[in-house]
């Protein structure tokens, strides 16, 4: 992959951490708590350390032909009709992952904060502040990211912080009332959803500056994304109560308007908000990149800076398209956990697995070659 972005492990770490919270750190907490209720908390932390176990898959796939992205990797170990077959759909996938993330955007904003502004506006808005990220390139963005990643710590903590006094640990007991099955399924949504969308990050791996130390960078920015959606799901718990989160489609934004010191400092679901806004935003914008890149290496161009434009008008068709109202949304997210595991969790097994039989078959002794 020729390319003249280059970033560093540091950068690499908060851009995992800012895709793993993405737009988990909202909708993430009435998964668990829908299948599992009092013990969501449980499917959360069990599900967090299965999706640890995807994202060093991932470190996996990355160390091999590691100057070469996703696509360029399909080819050289399927060939290239297979190769490209495979490419169309792991880049289908991130285009309906995108699409989806534009319009959680659209209904979030109309529905809770610019009630009278219609969605389209909300997403064109949006996407055109995704356009001018995606055409600077990678470093550019991974640069920004640094900047507002210590306001989302600092924001993140003082947000825990004013929620504590309202805690009702009792709110986690009867333990295992209904046994271990509804808590397996809350493991399988909560591994799906943050962590088997990381594998967009196979598509910059090459660009990272020390690429030996892939595997640590990786797995720090996972951890670090897992806590504050872990700490987000017991919060939720704590606070609202697994009944009354279970009927939440944003639960976090409902736990945002409980902070309150005195009558000076309340209502500070505007905050909650921000944070979603900053971290679905480089998620989006990271999507958009891949997928102009992978396009730009399937028609062998040039550059990607000519595909942003249409690329990002086609995102936002998409997100209009497939979903076409927020019930429709809501409604998918039953079956999504499937989705993602196929192109997060399938697909680069079926990489590793066949990275393994081409290299059997090149070791072979040549007694055994025709």
């Amino acid at each position: 992959m020729q390319n003249s972005d280059k970033i560093g492990s540091r950068q690499f770490v908060i851009l995992v951490t800012f895709i793993t919270i993405g737009d988990s750190i909202l909708i993430l907490p009435s998964v668990p708590a829908t299948e599992a209720s009092h013990d969501g908390w449980l499917s959360g932390l069990i599900g967090m350390v299965l999706g640890l176990a995807i994202v060093y898959l991932f470190c996996v796939v990355g160390r091999i032909y590691p100057e070469q992205t996703l696509i360029e990797k399909s080819k050289l170990i399927f060939g290239r009709w297979l190769g490209t077959f495979f490419s169309l759909f792991f880049l289908g996938a991130i285009l309906i992952n995108g699409a989806v993330y534009i319009r959680t955007i659209g209904e979030f904003m109309t529905t809770h904060i610019m009630k009278a502004t219609p969605i389209h506006a909300v997403m064109f808005l949006f996407v055109a502040s995704a356009i001018y990220a995606v055409r600077l390139g990678l470093e550019a963005f991974a640069r920004t990211s640094e900047i507002f990643f210590l306001w989302f710590v600092l924001t993140f903590v003082m947000f825990l912080l004013l929620l504590s006094p309202q805690f009702q640990f009792e709110n986690l007991f009867p333990f295992m009332e209904n046994g271990i099955k509804p808590v397996i399924r809350g493991v399988f949504a909560v591994t799906a959803f943050p962590f088997s969308e990381l594998v967009i990050f196979l598509m910059i791996t090459p660009l990272l500056d020390a690429k030996q130390k892939l595997t640590s960078a990786f797995l720090r920015g996972a951890i670090y994304g897992s806590i504050c959606l872990l700490a987000v799901i017991f919060s939720s718990l704590l606070v609202l109560g697994p009944e009354l989160v279970s009927r939440e489609t944003f639960p976090s934004y409902s736990l945002a308007k409980r902070v309150h010191v005195g009558e000076f400092f309340q209502r500070q679901e505007a905050m909650m908000a921000l944070m979603w806004f900053v971290s679905i935003y480089f998620k989006v914008v990271l999507y958009m990149y891949g997928f102009c890149v992978g396009i730009k290496q399937l028609l062998h161009l040039k550059g990607h800076q000519s595909l942003t434009m249409p690329i990002c008008i086609l995102f936002v068709a998409i997100a209009i398209i497939i979903v076409p109202n927020g019930a429709f949304l809501y409604e998918t997210y039953t079956y999504w956990p499937f989705f993602d595991l196929t192109k997060g969790f399938l697909y680069p097994l079926i990489l590793i697995v066949g990275y393994w039989i081409r290299k059997q078959i090149k070791n072979k002794p040549a007694s055994f070659q025709k």
